[in-house]
């Protein structure tokens, strides 16, 4: 079990990439908390990995938020006694922000909850993970925060806060090794995920995605979070402020 005895924290798990790699780390011995927005899902996560026979603790709270960024990160010390993994999974695209905002909400919207989001759990995260004198905090960035979307005009938020995503991966990377806290990130490629669904349920833009992939096909959550796992695990003992695409070849075109 890679992750025996460790305690990760997981943000937007209460589905796609982040419920998957709850239940990814339960499997390998980790005591997982389940932080979401909704209440409802984050719950159905956690039924599904205790009946498997996980140990999870469901937080509920915004990670857009410091007091529930705070919150989250103390809740899990105080459940488990520490905090060992961070996994920032919460995540959102334009199409996810309310109907009629304007392009200034929009780009809001999406910085806050990809960009600040993340920022503020590692905020909170990084003291926790001193005291321990190690730690992995594994961010969700994105191949559009390295290459720019097909699908943009040029004025999505969306490719912003991914590429800041990953500086702020690098930044803390190189930063908080001394520490022996590793920061890395993954790049997924197109996932079949709730983000998605508003652009794979489109048969003709689907083919055109699964066509940018060299693989030919779009990714599905698991694969992400073996990924997640292997950078939070000592397999990735000598590995920090990277990025790791798990994109069926898409950068690589």
């Amino acid at each position: 079990m890679r992750l025996k005895d460790r305690v990760a924290l997981v943000t937007g798990a209460g589905s796609g990439i982040g419920a998957a790699t709850v239940g990814l780390f339960a499997q390998e011995g980790a005591r997982v908390v389940i932080s979401d927005r909704s209440v409802e899902a984050a719950r159905q996560v956690a039924r599904q990995v205790r009946d498997s026979g996980g140990d999870v603790h469901v937080a509920i709270g915004d990670v857009t938020s410091r007091a529930d960024a705070e919150r989250i990160v103390a809740e899990t010390v105080r459940h488990y006694g520490a905090l060992d993994v961070l996994v920032n999974s919460a995540g959102i695209t334009g199409r996810q922000v309310r109907q009629g905002a304007d392009f200034e909400e929009v780009f809001d919207t999406v910085i806050d909850v990809n960009l600040k989001g993340t920022y503020l759990m590692c905020w909170f995260a990084v003291p926790e993970m001193k005291k321990r004198g190690r730690g992995s905090i594994v961010n969700l960035s994105s191949i559009i925060g390295l290459v720019g979307h097909p699908l943009s005009d040029g004025f999505n938020p969306y490719p912003a806060s991914k590429g800041g995503v990953l500086q702020l991966t690098r930044d803390l990377g190189i930063n908080q090794a001394r520490f022996g806290i590793r920061t890395n990130c993954i790049c997924p490629g197109f996932t079949r995920t709730a983000l998605t669904r508003g652009i794979t349920e489109d048969p003709k833009l689907l083919a055109t995605l699964e066509g940018l992939h060299p693989m030919g096909r779009l990714g599905e959550p698991e694969e992400i979070a073996k990924a997640a796992l292997f950078l939070a695990s000592d397999d990735a003992s000598f590995v920090t402020g990277a990025y790791l695409a798990v994109d069926g070849g898409y950068t690589a075109r």
